[in-house]
């Protein structure tokens, strides 16, 4: 039985050629059926491959050929063959169509290719450009690097120090530049840990420069060294636990909008300087150092972490933690941070302002 289709015709594995004895057996074939169709006119489709002479594999190999050019043609059951003239214009007709739809395929190609290269590739190279991470670890550049951005500041710096506080000749210097800084008409703004009121020198220097002008929070501890200049770049300590050592100088509002964001949340969590100084002197007993290390050692930080934190030698924060313990008559830290939970007299160390 003849089939009527190059899938029926050309079954997997019987119609597959190679090479050019096989390719040439399917044109004989093919050239066979064509010219019994030519001579019988239309032949039932089941008696076409014996009317040929053919077997069923090199017939449907034929069938398969005729199929490709277009010279073959089935209607209701009878095979009929179409003129190589017609055939021929028939497939131009195709690959007109064919042509014509690539055509549009490659105008509209070459419009996403120029989109993509003149207006979105630029566009991200520009954000790209926009940000940028610069390490510096020499002393002389680092100071430097740090006038440029204070002198091109036009709205706000602010600072963060977590500690150890500076020498107050470093301090004193720093205050000259803030008090240069606000008279160009940029607002100034500095965190300092709240340890540093535990020292009569150092809480006469925040006064001073909240007297000059300053905004001043006070917090138990910052995460980092930070200063930012507006929204356009800012300074960190590359390591936090040494910040004199290098720097990492931050470019880029894509950047800068998470640094700016910490920096909020620090200044959020702060208290003023009225407002610390007074519950550093209604709570005499519990200095502000000791209040941070409090706060730190009922968060689960070890005597070194805080130590580190605070900038103070680890005998300091053993003291403050034995001074408390003997407080709350308490055998073991563990027991401390227990009694510190449910201790009214403590409950005001732990409330965010």
């Amino acid at each position: 039985m003849l089939p009527v289709s190059s899938e029926e015709a050309c079954p997997s594995g019987s119609a597959s050629t190679s090479g050019g004895v096989s390719t040439q057996r399917d044109e004989d074939a093919a050239l066979a059926l064509y010219e019994t169709l030519r001579t019988k006119g239309g032949v039932p489709s089941e008696e076409l491959y014996s009317a040929a002479d053919l077997d069923d594999a090199h017939g449907g190999r034929g069938w398969r050929r005729l199929e490709d050019l277009g010279l073959i043609q089935v209607r209701e059951g009878v095979a009929e063959a179409v003129d190589p003239d017609a055939a021929l214009a028939r497939a131009m007709d195709r690959y007109q169509v064919n042509a014509t739809e690539q055509l549009r395929s490659g105008v509209r190609l070459q419009r996403v290719t120029e989109a993509l290269l003149t207006v979105y590739r630029p566009a991200v190279q520009r954000e790209t450009r926009e940000v940028a991470v610069e390490f510096i670890n020499e002393p002389r550049r680092k100071q430097r690097t740090r006038l440029d951005l204070s002198e091109t500041a036009r709205e706000s710096c602010g600072s963060m120090h977590p500690g150890p506080m500076p020498s107050i000749g470093v301090l004193e210097a720093s205050l000259e530049h803030d008090r240069s800084i606000m008279a160009r008409g940029v607002k100034s703004r500095a965190i300092y840990p709240m340890s540093a009121l535990a020292s009569p020198k150092y809480a006469r220097y925040l006064h001073d420069l909240a007297d000059a002008g300053v905004e001043l929070r006070l917090v138990d501890h910052a995460p980092f060294d930070m200063l930012t200049f507006d929204t356009d770049a800012a300074v960190l300590a590359a390591d936090p636990e040494r910040p004199a050592d290098a720097v990492i100088v931050i470019r880029g509002a894509a950047l800068m909008r998470s640094f700016l964001a910490v920096y909020e949340d620090c200044w959020l969590r702060g208290q003023t300087l009225e407002r610390a100084s007074t519950a550093n002197a209604d709570d005499a007993d519990i200095t502000a150092q000791e209040r941070v290390i409090i706060r730190l050692m009922a968060s689960g930080l070890s005597d070194d972490q805080i130590a580190r934190k605070l900038g103070v030698h680890r005998r300091t924060v053993q003291r403050a933690i034995a001074k408390l313990m003997d407080r709350l008559n308490a055998g073991s830290r563990f027991e401390a941070g227990l009694k510190l939970a449910r201790d009214a007299e403590f409950a005001g160390l732990f409330t965010v302002v």
